[in-house]
């Protein structure tokens, strides 16, 4: 490696790093840097960590959760899904933005966050 030069995406030297100060994204009131992504010293990898939705969606027999089913498993990010019938409760998990799911299965049938 020459120099100081690095073309990962480690936060460890990024302070000093020009790729650092650049914006990512620049609008009339904000700009946003790669360290307004990523906090701290940890990587982007372990920014990227599956994200896991649990939501109540208003089920009532079988053709209801398979037409659920079929919507979740459409999704872009998903990795896993799991359809309750009985409890009315799907999971969902992937990388993956919570509202988005919810506003995407809320198409589809009437669905709200899961609340203990």
């Amino acid at each position: 490696m020459l120099g100081s030069s690095c073309s990962c995406f480690c936060m460890n030297n990024a302070l000093d790093d020009e790729f650092e100060r650049k914006p990512l994204m620049v609008s009339e009131k904000t700009q946003l840097r790669l360290k307004d992504v990523v906090s701290g010293k940890q990587t982007l990898a372990f920014q990227l960590k599956p994200k896991m939705v649990v939501l109540r969606v208003s089920m009532h027999c079988h053709g209801c959760a398979r037409k659920v089913e079929k919507h979740i498993s459409k999704l872009d990010g998903v990795t896993s899904y799991k359809v309750d019938l009985e409890s009315k409760r799907v999971v969902v998990i992937g990388d993956i933005i919570p509202f988005e799911v919810l506003e995407s299965v809320s198409k589809v049938k009437n669905a709200e966050l899961w609340t203990s």
